[in-house]
């Protein structure tokens, strides 16, 4: 999925500089934000026995917050513009269950790693006072990374992806420098892994699903 952005990124680039007397005066905008962003999701585990049969299913509802630093280019006029963000990877809290000082209930420490946050975009500006609008497709890696007393270990989910909307204020300053300030709204696909073994050897499956998430970020700009 990340080729596949960045490709047809890379092919809208050029069709925004070829048509650049259709478009006006095309610019080239690069930036680096700083982001604090609030994550929650249902996550669900169903456990079977070896039959097959569904034993247990646990079900919680979690969030977290992370600070985490962003990279974006943009190319367009004064009116629209087409972007691209990546952000540096961040990590969940890690979640334990069980008890480490009672060998007979088997701890589980799962946390995961996001990293490859992209998202490519199209910003309009709005006339009233440097505010303007974002809409988006996103995609992210994540890493799941799972230890028990059991040895029990999940596979990688697929790439996470999944839509973004945004509002900011963009203030243009001299020599081509600017700052913004912006929040931003996701929501994701669902995604579920499991333990990697047969219906009759106690397969596991661990779902998370309604994930959403808002971030709110301060940018500095360099317009060419």
């Amino acid at each position: 999925m990340k080729k596949v952005l960045l490709i047809i990124f890379a092919g809208m680039l050029s069709f925004s500089q070829a048509n650049a007397n259709i478009l006006g005066d095309a610019n080239l905008t690069i930036g680096m934000g700083y982001n604090e962003a609030v994550f929650a999701a249902t996550g669900q585990e169903r456990n079977h026995d070896e039959s097959g049969t569904l034993r247990t299913t646990v079900e919680e509802y979690g969030a977290f917050n992370e600070e985490f630093a962003s990279f974006f280019i943009e190319a367009g006029n004064e009116q629209v513009s087409l972007g691209l963000s990546i952000a540096s990877k961040f990590n969940t809290p890690e979640n334990i269950s069980g008890d480490e000082r009672d060998t007979s209930n088997a701890a589980n420490r799962v946390s995961a790693e996001f990293e490859n946050f992209m998202n490519i975009y199209g910003l309009v500006r709005i006339p009233l006072g440097g505010l303007y609008a974002k809409v988006g497709y996103a995609s992210a890696d994540v890493s799941v990374k799972n230890t028990s007393r059991s040895g029990v270990t999940y596979g990688q989910p697929e790439d996470l992806s999944g839509y973004t909307v945004a509002f900011g204020w963009d203030q243009q300053l001299a020599n081509g420098f600017g700052i913004r300030a912006e929040i931003q709204g996701h929501e994701f696909d669902d995604v579920e892994v499991n333990n990697g073994v047969a219906a009759t050897g106690n397969i596991n499956y661990i779902k998370i699903s309604d994930m959403i998430g808002a971030t709110g970020t301060i940018a500095i700009t360099k317009t060419f």
